[in-house]
């Protein structure tokens, strides 16, 4: 969103890019009397609000942003935690970035023992689309596995979901890039993203994984970019017309 669209919009629509609500929700906010407006409660969606308004959503400031829509590109390290501090000290993804980055939020995550693609963002509602399952984006690994149990069959179950430990996982795609003796490697990719999902789901049918490096998530893709690097990239149009329409819900 650009300055000249902070100018005048209606309420609803500054509370979603605030990341308060969705549009819809954030009109139902502003029906229940959550929103003040200049020391008024607010009960009408389509008022009006510029930058020379005080808004407030439970009690709580909301800030005019104007600071423009980002996504940068991470090639995560083994042995970096995707968190912004670890009280054991062990290295974050964080400690990698530039100084001078700003205030980012990180897209999903990727465990302490896996490498390849993280997304960084700027704004709070990219972040929750990208991450949601009901939006199916897909995200793509590379997983270097070992075991005497590789073939079609065993990854049966994957493909047509598989529940371990009381834990239900949605179907997904499992390509053999190659096969060994006891070694293979395998394309796996899948839109729900739960905690270690795919060491979990393998481990369930016998198959161990010794590498895991994600390749791919929603319109991104890790490419050549090397280890520890960081690039900012553009947001596709095809992305920021679902990132609109999702405002909207």
């Amino acid at each position: 969103m650009s300055q000249k669209e902070h100018h005048n919009q209606r309420l609803s629509k500054f509370l979603a890019y605030a990341g308060i609500a969705s549009r819809r929700n954030s009109e139902k906010l502003i029906i229940n009397g959550r929103v003040i407006v200049n020391g008024l409660i607010v009960l009408d969606p389509a008022t009006t609000v510029s930058t020379s308004d005080n808004i407030f959503y439970n009690g709580c400031p909301v800030k005019h942003e104007f600071i423009k829509s980002r996504i940068w590109l991470y090639h995560k390290l083994v042995g970096e935690i995707c968190s912004d501090s670890d009280p054991f000290g062990k290295r974050t993804v964080f400690d990698s970035f530039p100084k001078g980055l700003g205030k980012v939020c990180l897209v999903g995550r990727l465990d302490y023992k896996s490498e390849g693609l993280l997304l960084l963002t700027n704004k709070g509602f990219i972040k929750r689309y990208l991450e949601l399952p009901r939006n199916q984006v897909m995200r793509t690994y590379r997983v270097k596995i070992w075991g005497q149990n590789l073939n079609d069959e065993t990854l049966e179950p994957i493909r047509e979901g598989i529940t371990v430990s009381g834990i239900h996982y949605a179907p997904m795609t499992v390509d053999i890039l190659s096969k060994g003796v006891k070694t293979g490697w395998l394309k796996i990719s899948l839109t729900e993203g739960k905690n270690r999902e795919i060491r979990k789901v393998l481990e369930s049918i016998g198959l161990n994984v010794s590498k895991l490096i994600r390749i791919r998530h929603g319109n991104f893709f890790l490419g050549k970019l090397g280890r520890g690097k960081i690039k900012e990239v553009l947001i596709p149009n095809s992305l920021s017309r679902s990132l609109d329409r999702s405002l909207e819900k």
